[in-house]
């Protein structure tokens, strides 16, 4: 009995596997080919979903239904008066299906009523959908998922703006397949809306429910929306106490129309430290190293120690900060730092305690005061060493837009800071400063990007020589490549040093041939003057690599220095952000 078992084993292992005909769909047109509508048809058919006629008796049940199916699907897309014709062959080895479409004229929409009664009417939302959102717009062509996603759009919009009742008191399309005509008569309700109620929060064991309750920018009694929890998540989680935020509405505890708020959150971990690598044309090989302290008391403050250690460049920062009223958007900070810098024009030492405030005025626009007492060592080459203490007043000012993070393709950042510094208080620094610049991306094409950068600063002083190094200008490398690092500056008696005004802008174009790398061509020019400009600008311009990473875009270019073609080609390489 063994020996018969395993005899018939081997007999059916044997066997070679049985191939069966493959199955081929072939959608044809009787007039213009549709390349949509033949994707749209071979995603969503049934018959297309079998490789192999192995069933031939399941493969003739699919076919005989298919011709039905397409003409549902072509309904939806518009075509009323589509017929179609089928053939199924069965080939030695091959079956083919193929259905021959006359699509005829879509249906189009002849007049489209939105209605919108209730509460809610007037708001903004509308107005804004209709303009910028509209799906169905009369004279284009009629289709089901337009006018579905449309519904889904509206209740969706008054769920988001309190109106959790609205109902659509007619819905409905008429269509007339012998004219091609579509009437469309919506008409939504939002009827009354509903209101925020008290915020609960639930999970930090390290921070004061009061400090908390700081970032709800909403109050009880306010018209319930979704965009203001969206915000308060963004900004809780952006706060790095915690390590993870949850918000329900809760709409099973609703009382007089006011939806509790309760807001789960996880504390995050005290400590956070930091190490990394780097290297920069203008700065050499750098490590930096970083501490963080994101947890003092039960009332947000914290405080951070960086450092960055490089062949070229040498700086330490502490800063504490101090949460102010509405901590998402306005707090202070205390930076003690020192910071230096050497170069083949410049030697550089400086010391800094500098109170500060920034307050986010608008997601755009952020305003920043500050005061700080500096003291300075420096000397250009060939010069003695010279010491100022500045104390500094001045206020710095930013409007920042980008459509997205990392890889921006659109967005701009303008920026301007006012300083001034008199030598009767504190200081043997006698000047004022206004410095302005402005960045903006625009991408005409898919993956290629316009970048345009300019920035000018004016020092307003009798002395050049009571301006501290900081605030006098060297360009070359980064900020106009071709040049040297700190090489463009005034020429005098004593040697090259920093001018008091400076004028800079580029013009570049990157484009991105896949997820990581790209190439990009720029022009740099600038120029460092003391009273008014008196030389020609300076030109460079180059080509470069790419690469897109998640801290900013890496830049390796080689540059010529166009109006002095004399001191050759550099190489300069950068990691930054775009904006």
């Amino acid at each position: 009995m063994i020996a018969f078992w395993c005899i018939a084993c081997s007999f059916l292992v044997s066997q070679p596997a049985v191939a069966h005909p493959e199955l081929e769909v072939q959608i044809r047109f009787t007039d213009a080919p549709n390349a949509d509508i033949e994707r749209r048809l071979l995603q969503e058919l049934r018959l297309n979903l079998l490789s192999h006629d192995q069933f031939p008796a399941q493969t003739d049940f699919l076919f005989n239904r298919t011709e039905n199916e397409i003409l549902q699907i072509l309904r939806g897309l518009g075509y009323y008066q589509a017929t179609v014709a089928s053939q199924l062959n069965r080939f030695e080895g091959r079956t083919r299906a193929r259905f021959t479409l006359t699509l005829g004229e879509p249906v189009r929409i002849k007049d489209y009523q939105l209605r919108i009664r209730g509460e809610g009417r007037r708001l903004n939302v509308w107005r804004e959908y209709r303009q910028f959102n509209q799906r169905l717009t009369e004279g284009e062509i009629f289709r089901h998922d337009h006018y579905i996603n449309t519904l889904s759009d509206l209740r969706t919009l008054a769920h988001n703006n309190g109106f959790l009742d609205a109902q659509f008191t007619q819905r409905e399309f008429r269509v007339n397949p012998h004219t091609g005509e579509v009437f469309i008569n919506i008409e939504l309700n939002t009827g009354e809306a509903y209101q925020f109620g008290q915020v609960r929060f639930t999970g930090s064991e390290q921070l004061h429910p009061r400090f908390m309750q700081s970032y709800v920018e909403f109050e009880p009694g306010q018209q319930f929306e979704q965009a203001p929890l969206t915000e308060l998540q963004t900004q809780l989680v952006s706060s790095q106490y915690f390590g993870m935020v949850r918000i329900n509405p809760d709409f099973d505890r609703i009382v007089d129309r006011r939806i509790p708020i309760d807001i789960e959150v996880e504390d995050n971990l005290k400590h956070r430290y930091t190490v990394g690598l780097g290297y920069g044309t203008d700065t050499g090989a750098r490590l930096t190293l970083g501490f963080q302290n994101r947890l003092l008391n039960r009332w947000g403050h914290n405080y951070e120690f960086e450092s960055v250690v490089g062949q070229q460049s040498q700086n330490a920062t502490f800063r504490y900060r101090l949460p102010g009223k509405r901590p998402a958007l306005q707090y202070w900070n205390v930076n003690l730092g020192v910071d230096a810098t050497q170069s083949s024009a410049l030697k550089r030492n400086r010391t800094l305690i500098s109170p500060e405030y920034v307050f986010q005025v608008t997601p755009k626009f952020r305003f920043n005061p500050f005061v700080s007492l500096e003291t300075e060592s420096f000397n250009y080459a060939n010069q003695d060493t010279e010491v100022i203490q500045s104390l500094l007043g001045g206020v710095n000012l930013q409007y920042r837009w980008v459509n997205q993070e990392g890889y921006v393709n659109s967005g701009y950042r303008h920026s301007a800071s006012f300083r001034v510094s008199s030598d009767q208080f504190l200081s043997n620094a006698d000047f004022q400063q206004v410095e302005l610049g402005s960045r903006g991306i625009y991408s005409p094409l898919p993956f290629l990007r316009l970048h345009g950068r300019i920035q000018a600063a004016y020092t307003f002083s009798d002395d050049l020589r009571k301006i501290p190094a900081t605030y006098r200008y060297l360009l070359g490398g980064e900020t106009l490549r071709g040049y040297g690092f700190e090489t463009i500056g005034i020429r005098t008696e004593r040697g090259l040093e920093g001018g008091a005004n400076m004028v800079q802008g580029s013009v570049e174009a990157d484009y991105r041939f896949s997820r990581w790398l790209g190439s990009g061509i720029f022009v740099d020019a600038g120029q460092v003057y003391e009273d008014v400009p008196k030389d020609q600008y300076l030109v460079g311009a180059g080509f470069g690599v790419r690469g897109f990473t998640p801290i900013g875009t890496a830049k390796l270019d080689i540059a010529w220095p166009l109006t002095e073609p004399e001191r050759g080609y550099r190489i300069h390489f950068s990691l930054g952000l775009d904006l």
